[in-house]
């Protein structure tokens, strides 16, 4: 026992490392390490593990409330119609894109629109590059952090939407009732644990354990309320993130939740992940589905480079500017693999999945391929736009 539990620390430590020093994303390594040491490699993790399962639980729901907490409502202010601007064109083009390659590749209505949700989100992952290079403030960035903010709130509606339809059925009167639950849910969410934030930070005082078990009971109760109204855990879990993200009385707290989420938890679901992985599936779906695999990478980075050329050239930006925005849009990682994994997971009465093994594994292929070309133009424009030079 203890030479399994010193092994997966090791890993969680130095997998990362090595990744970054080759200018990967470090959260692949995890990936990387459930597929080698799960069931399909040396057998560390097992798939039903009770403990990985509830760790990465927790870990998908962190993911997103962190996704809530990093969204500066004040930079969201500022460019609110730049950024609805922005957010319009990479969430439908890319969206649209997706609903039409599902039809073509034969599909049902409900798979092609979440094939639609997934192209429609994506997860700023070059945070370090810009702030590294001192961008974080300029224009197109804080557009494109509140585009992220807003794609993935629709994504995410969507998501609470699709999942009761395909677990049932589209019947009038219970797609009303749900769209009705959303509707109350989302303000309810927000405006009360915003109210609750003010009030228990004021009175709780500065304990950070008091503060850090706060959150954490934000996070569960914010996820159950979301089970109960039949909505996926993973939207309160965002949403509770926006409510709280302006009440936090300084950044101790949050650097406490941040060491705990990225030490167990997160870790737990990426690996998790890789521990769903079957090469042997991801060489079939390659061999026997590489049409779809080519269109789900190349739809997904023609259409979020096109959002940004086209928002561009509504705002006036330069060349950099918008290519920075298309290069910061283009990973796709925590929240597309987070809302992938759910769908893949949601079943309707006769067993069938939301989405199939191809496109989970297809999914899983983009993920290093955008994170990549995403992280390596970003860092070039990032070098470029600092020495006010012009790339490409």
């Amino acid at each position: 026992m203890l030479v399994r539990f010193v092994l997966v620390f090791g890993l969680i430590l130095l997998a990362p490392k090595i990744f970054q020093r080759i200018k990967l994303p470090g959260l692949l390594a995890f990936i990387l390490v459930g597929l080698l040491f799960g069931p399909k490699g040396l057998r560390l993790f097992k798939e039903d593990g009770e403990v990985l399962i509830f760790f990465a639980f927790l870990g998908k729901l962190l993911l997103l409330f962190f996704s809530g907490l990093d969204i500066d409502f004040e930079i969201l202010r500022k460019n609110m119609s730049k950024s609805f601007v922005f957010a319009a064109l990479s969430f439908t083009i890319p969206a649209l894109t997706g609903i039409l390659l599902g039809f073509l590749f034969g599909y049902s209505v409900m798979t092609s629109l979440m094939i639609g949700i997934l192209f429609s989100s994506h997860s700023i992952i070059a945070f370090p590059i810009l702030a590294s290079a001192g961008l974080m403030r300029r224009e197109s960035v804080t557009i494109t952090i509140g585009a992220t903010a807003i794609t993935d709130i629709a994504s995410l509606i969507l998501l609470a939407i699709c999942l009761p339809i395909h677990a049932t059925g589209f019947l009038l009167g219970p797609f009303l009732l749900q769209l009705l639950f959303i509707i109350i849910f989302i303000p309810a969410v927000i405006l009360g644990f915003k109210w609750l934030g003010k009030v228990v930070f004021k009175n709780l005082g500065e304990d950070p354990a008091e503060q850090l078990i706060f959150l954490l009971l934000v996070v569960a109760i914010a996820a159950q309320g979301s089970e109960l109204v039949n909505i996926d855990p993973i939207v309160g879990a965002f949403l509770a993130g926006l409510a709280v993200s302006t009440t936090l009385p300084d950044n101790s707290v949050r650097g406490q939740l941040d060491t705990l989420g990225n030490t167990l938890f997160i870790p737990a679901f990426f690996i998790s992940l890789g521990v769903l992985i079957d090469p042997v599936t991801i060489y079939q779906t390659l061999r026997d589905n590489l049409p779809l695999v080519l269109a789900i990478v190349l739809g997904i980075s023609v259409t979020k480079t096109l959002a940004a050329l086209w928002a561009g050239r509504i705002f006036g930006y330069s060349k950099n500017d918008w290519q920075l925005m298309g290069s910061l849009t283009l990973p796709q990682v925590s929240s597309t693999l987070a809302v992938a994994l759910v769908a893949y997971e949601s079943l309707n009465a006769s067993g069938g999945r939301l989405i199939d093994d191809s496109i989970l594994n297809s999914i899983l292929v983009l993920m290093p391929i955008s994170s990549v070309l995403g992280s390596i133009t970003s860092q070039q424009l990032a070098n470029t736009i600092s020495k006010g030079e012009t790339i490409f």
